[in-house]
């Protein structure tokens, strides 16, 4: 304000100078306004997604497990997700489990808890694009055709369709593979779902980290809201699960969840779990809850 009055009062030569004082002094301000909005727009997907790939330890599981490497190919390219079959021997299981892994996990990390579970489960563990052994970059509508794309391809491999496949489908999701898990339930009308630490949307967990208006920016606009309350309209149950002391997505979110629908949801929050913990800590009473479904 005070170099703007100084401008007005000066003479000609030393107003014009002035302005272009201001002028410039406007546009830094501007720059460094836009600067974060430039960084949240072209880094958004680096700053989300943990991406990671498989080393020969995750081979070797799969392998021991007589697990099997479904390739598939999407508009991301070529993919690549696993199939584990039933431990009792079973060609036909009586359950699959599609089982979506939390943002810094890996599909295969399901494996360190399929051994505590029912034996004649099977279970598709899906790899987002640019995970594991899969091309691409992730995405909502990138996570949506990919999370179809494996369950066609284990139908082919079980020689079914995906509708013969539909009755014995369930879905088992931990963090932002909920998002991946409600869609794939909601496309595929699967009725058994267990989500493990789910948000509501991710703007507003775009709002917790950065704000408002900053959350506005979000370009992956995951809505567990709506895919929930798509998958419950067509007759599905769902168990969650939240940790009291979740650092990461707040247990809030998940009541707000279960408070929606509460003939169709079961909330069992977990006192004193967090996040990242959460799963292995009470892997006896998911699996308690997946042969109870």
């Amino acid at each position: 304000m005070f170099l703007f009055l100084n401008c007005v009062s000066s003479s000609a030569p030393a107003y014009h100078t002035c302005v272009k004082l201001v002028t410039r002094l406007l546009r830094l301000i501007f720059l460094l306004l836009l600067l974060p909005v430039l960084l949240l727009l072209g880094c958004q997907s680096k700053l989300m997604y943990y991406q990671r790939p498989y080393d020969e330890d995750y081979r070797q599981s799969l392998s021991q497990n007589h697990g099997l490497a479904l390739e598939y190919v999407t508009s991301q390219g070529q993919q690549v997700a696993h199939y584990i079959p039933p431990r009792n021997g079973e060609i036909s299981p009586q359950k699959i489990w599609l089982c979506f892994s939390g943002n810094g996990s890996l599909a295969l990390d399901w494996l360190n808890f399929v051994k505590e579970w029912d034996p004649s489960f099977a279970y598709l563990m899906v790899d987002y694009p640019g995970y594991g052994d899969c091309h691409g970059k992730p995405n909502p509508n990138g996570i949506r055709e990919s999370s179809q794309a494996a369950v066609a391809a284990l139908a082919k491999h079980l020689n079914q369709t995906p509708e013969q496949m539909a009755p014995k489908m369930c879905v088992l999701a931990h963090s932002i593979g909920c998002a991946a898990g409600l869609m794939t339930a909601d496309d595929l009308n699967i009725q058994r779902i267990i989500l493990i630490s789910p948000f509501t949307t991710m703007t507003e967990m775009g709002r917790l980290v950065l704000g408002t208006p900053l959350c506005y920016l979000n370009l992956h606009r995951f809505d567990n809201r709506t895919h929930l309350a798509n998958v419950v309209g067509k007759g599905a149950h769902v168990e969650i699960y939240h940790g009291t002391e979740d650092e990461v997505i707040p247990i809030a979110m998940s009541r707000e969840l279960a408070a929606a629908h509460p003939e169709k949801v079961t909330l069992h929050e977990k006192e004193g779990q967090d996040h990242n913990l959460i799963l292995l800590n009470i892997s006896k009473e998911v699996g308690e809850t997946m042969s109870r479904l």
